[in-house]
C-alpha cells in the first residue's frame, strides 16, 4: 500500500500535513491489525471444522498472533518504503518462501538441524511458529521466551520503517 502511494500523488499530498513519519506508519499499520485478527479467526473456525478441538489454547493463540502479525505489518512498511510499487510484490513472494522454510512451518527445523536451524532460530519467524504452537496446545510458559524475540524484531522493524519512511518523506 506503501509502494502503490508512494507512486500516486496521493502520499505527496500527506506530506504537506504536519505528520510525522511514525505518525503516518501508526495510520497505516493500526487498520491492518484487525484484518490480521479477522482472517486468523476465519482460519481457526474452519479449524474447528476440520476436527481441531474449541479451547482457550485458541484464544490465546489469536492474542499470540498479535504481534507476530505486528512484526509483518512493520515488513510491509518497510519494504513498501525502501521498495517501489512494482518491486514490492516480487520481492515479497520470495520473502515468504524463506520465510517459510526458516520458520519450520512446513518442515520442522529440529529435523533439519545445522546452519538452516540456527539461521531460523536468530530471524523471528521461528519463534512466531513455536509461540503460536505453544499457546495452541496450552504451553503457557514456551511462549514468551520466543514472543520476546518476535516483539524484539518488531520494534526494530517498525524503527527501520519510520527511519526510510523519514528519508522519503525527506526526498
Amino acid at each position: 500500500l506503501i509502494g502503490k502511494d508512494r507512486s500516486s500523488s496521493f502520499l505527496m499530498r500527506l506530506f504537506a500535513s504536519p505528520m510525522s513519519a511514525a505518525d503516518y506508519l501508526v495510520g497505516y499499520s493500526l487498520p491492518l491489525l484487525p484484518i490480521a485478527l479477522g482472517q486468523s479467526a476465519i482460519f481457526f473456525i474452519v479449524a474447528f471444522f476440520l476436527g481441531l478441538p474449541v479451547t482457550t489454547g485458541v484464544l490465546v493463540t489469536l492474542l499470540v498472533l498479535i504481534p507476530i502479525a505486528a512484526l509483518f505489518i512493520g515488513l510491509g512498511l518497510l519494504f513498501g518504503s525502501v521498495l517501489t510499487d512494482r518491486q514490492v510484490g516480487g520481492f515479497f513472494s520470495v520473502f515468504a518462501w524463506l520465510e517459510v522454510f526458516l520458520s519450520g512451518m512446513w518442515l520442522d527445523l529440529n529435523m533439519v538441524g545445522g546452519t538452516l536451524k540456527a539461521i531460523g532460530y536468530a530471524l523471528p519467524f521461528a519463534h512466531a511458529v513455536d509461540a503460536a504452537r505453544a499457546a495452541l496446545v496450552g504451553d503457557y510458559a514456551v511462549i514468551l521466551p520466543h514472543l520476546l524475540w518476535v516483539i524484539g524484531y518488531a520494534v526494530v522493524v517498525f524503527l527501520l520503517a519510520i527511519w526510510a519512511f523519514r528519508k522519503q518523506m525527506r526526498s
